[in-house]
Order: C-alpha cells, then structure tokens, then sequence
C-alpha cells in the first residue's frame, strides 16, 4: 500500500472585510501554524497564489515557503497552486531550485493555469491560450530541474543551451497539475503522465473526472498504475456539531461571500445585467449543500471522506483555515483532524503495482 500524503492549506494570506488583519501578524502566525502541523503529523503545508486582489492575496509563494524552510524540519513545502503561465518558468525553475536547497529537498511543485484576465493582464501576458502556455511552462520548469543543460522551442518560450547554476536537491521535485475540475486539464495531464490534483467537482463528480484523466494515460501508452491523484477539500471539523457549523458560517462563509463580490464573481447576475452587491440565498444553500465542502463532527467527517478516500488518492489537501483568520479556531481545526480523522485517511492507501 501507498500512504495518502496529507497537506494542510493552502494558506492565501487573505484579509477580507469581514476579518480585517494586518498581515504582518498573519505570516507571522504562518510560520507558527507550519510548526504545529509538523508536530501533528501532516506530511506538508501549501500555499496558493493571486496577484492584485483586494484582501492582499499572497502573491508569491517561494519566498514565504524559503522561510518556512527555516522554521520546519520535516514538512513538506507545497505551492498549491503557483499561477504558471503569470510568470518567467525558467526563473520559477531557478527559485524553485534555491528553495528545495534551502529545505533540504522538501518542496513539492503544485502548478495552477489560473482564470483572471486582470491578472494575466496584469503581469503582461496576453489574453487567450492559458492552457496550452500552462503545459509548455511546466514542460519548461521539468526539464530545466532535471536535465543539466537543456534547449526548448514552443509556441511560448524558447530556450538554447540553457543550464542552472544551483541545482535542487530534488531532479525534479514532485510537480503536481493544480488545475481545478476541468476535463482539459485532467486530459493533459493524462497524456503527459503528469501528477492530477483537483479541488473536486462541484456537486460532486470526482470519480468521473479521474475517469477522464486515467482515460486521456491510456490512450497515449501511460500505465494507470504509474499516475498520482490528489484531492483538495474544504474541512471545518470540531468536536461538536454547534462549533463546526459556526465555523461554516462566521469564518467560511462570511470570506467566500465577500470574496464573490470583491473578486467580481457576481458581475452579469443583477437583473440589469450588471453586478450583485450580495450573494443570493441560492448560491449560499449551494454552497452550503455540496458534499465537497466537509462540516461537522469528527465522526461526520470521517463517513463524508470516505467516497473521496475509495478513489484512490496518493494527496489529500485539507484547508483547515479560509483567510488566516481567527488563527485559535484554525489551529483546533488542525488538530482535531489530526488526531481523530487522520488515521482513518492513513488506512486508505492505493495499491501500487510493483
């Protein structure tokens, strides 16, 4: 059997209106958040990644992971998801490289394609083929964390006689397609034998998805036997149903619902055409109603989880905490899946064919 790997987050360093903080104190808490799940037992803690929203969004992950390398031992440090195709891959490579040194070979690669156009936009990349520019970018950090020397021709980067001075102590760290729940990520990654993580299907619908990515391997010559699946779920688990629901409510739900307005999710949605100012009921009972979103006691969590467990994970993502918020209800969340729910997803390794 192959264990699940366990991750923690992804921390997004937010501080939306309804819990305003100053963000020093929250990457302060960070480093102290990492301490405690490497004490736990989880087996990493993740970050993800947006540029120029409202909340302060973190914006660069491998600097915030450089400095959890020096506060940790044994975790694992994950991005999950650092936006790609925003950025220069080649010097992602290279900053990768300083940080799995920095760790002593612990950082894990999630790689996201993104959805803004203001961000795209943003950093100067044009509108239009975020797909294919994402996959020739991971193809890029690959082969510059592995290969000693490399050249590379695309439609996007080009690349001669290209070499990295510091090498990482990983050739390559692990690398994960963090692409949400659309069958055009779960095919490339398929075809390319690439490691699959989803945030789950809305509604439900993971199996499928998997299907699809398993589907897309078989068809290019890939052996099934040699993917890796991950999951990513949202977790309020406590020791009594009232506690866990009020974490639903006044942590989850108060960022998500400011987060739709802020972010510009609602725009289209008025009935003349422009932008809502609040979250209608339907879209919070929505919320509320889908299994992917994991609420109640320990006993609760450990019969919701076990459907996503029967898929055969090899990572399991859990955010315990929404915003960086409320840091003492955070950390009891942490904890309390560790101690009660974390064994049930230790028994559930995937069989792996020697």
């Amino acid at each position: 059997m192959s264990a699940v790997e366990i991750v923690v987050g992804p921390y997004g360093m937010q501080s939306p209106h309804p819990h305003r903080r100053p963000h020093v104190e929250m990457y302060a808490e960070l480093v102290e958040h990492a301490r405690r799940a490497e004490e736990l037992g989880f087996d990493g803690i993740a970050l993800t990644e947006h540029s120029f929203w409202y909340d302060g969004y973190c914006p660069s992950l491998l600097p915030v992971l450089a400095a959890l390398a020096q506060h940790t031992e044994r975790i694992r440090l994950m991005t999950g998801a650092l936006l790609l195709p925003q950025h220069d891959p080649l010097k992602v490579a290279e900053e990768a490289a300083v940080v799995d040194r920095l760790s002593g070979g612990r950082l894990v690669l999630g790689f996201g394609a993104g959805y803004r156009p203001e961000e795209f936009l943003g950093h100067g990349v044009p509108e239009g083929r975020w797909g294919s520019r994402f996959f020739e970018a991971v193809e890029v950090v690959r082969r510059a964390l592995t290969e000693e020397t490399f050249s590379f021709e695309g439609e996007f980067y080009r690349y001669e006689d290209v070499s990295l001075a510091v090498r990482p102590v990983q050739e390559p760290p692990p690398i994960w397609v963090c692409a949400g729940f659309r069958d055009w990520a779960a095919k490339g990654a398929g075809r390319r034998g690439w490691s699959f993580c989803t945030t789950g299907v809305p509604g439900g619908g993971d199996e499928a998805l998997f299907a699809t990515y398993e589907e897309a391997a078989a068809s290019a010559g890939i052996d099934a036997a040699a993917l890796r699946r991950g999951l990513f779920r949202d977790v309020m688990v406590m020791p009594s149903d009232h506690e866990a629901q009020a974490l639903l409510r006044e942590d989850y739900w108060a960022a998500m619902a400011d987060q739709f307005v802020g972010f510009g999710f609602l725009k289209g949605l008025a009935p003349d055409g422009g932008q809502l100012t609040e979250v209608p009921d339907w879209m919070r009972d929505a919320f509320f109603a889908d299994p992917a979103t994991l609420v109640g006691t320990p006993e609760v969590l450990r019969e919701r989880l076990r459907p996503s467990l029967d898929l055969g994970l090899d990572l399991l993502i859990v955010r315990t905490i929404w915003a960086n918020f409320k840091s003492e209800r955070a950390l009891r969340t942490m904890e309390t899946f560790a101690r009660e729910v974390m064994p049930l997803v230790r028994s559930h390794g995937r069989e792996v064919v020697p």
